[in-house]
């Protein structure tokens, strides 16, 4: 899975995400850089399927979405 998010300038960004009961499976800390910016993540990485929620921060800018993994 690629998640991908546009940052008006370089910034830190942090991708948490989280399962059904709220859980977080995954927390990933990256220094973005202006522009057009992706996250790869494999499902063996996620170790969860179903439906997943994930929360992109970075600055005051917060956006939740969410993702459905299948087997």
């Amino acid at each position: 899975t690629t998640i991908g998010f546009t940052l008006a300038e370089s910034a830190k960004a942090t991708l948490t995400i989280f399962d059904v009961t709220g859980k977080v499976v995954v927390r990933e800390n990256v220094n973005g850089v202006k522009g057009y910016n992706t996250i790869n993540l494999n499902a063996n990485e996620l170790g969860a399927s179903g439906v997943l929620y994930y929360t992109l921060e970075s600055g005051a800018f917060t956006a939740t979405k969410k993702m459905i993994i299948i087997e």
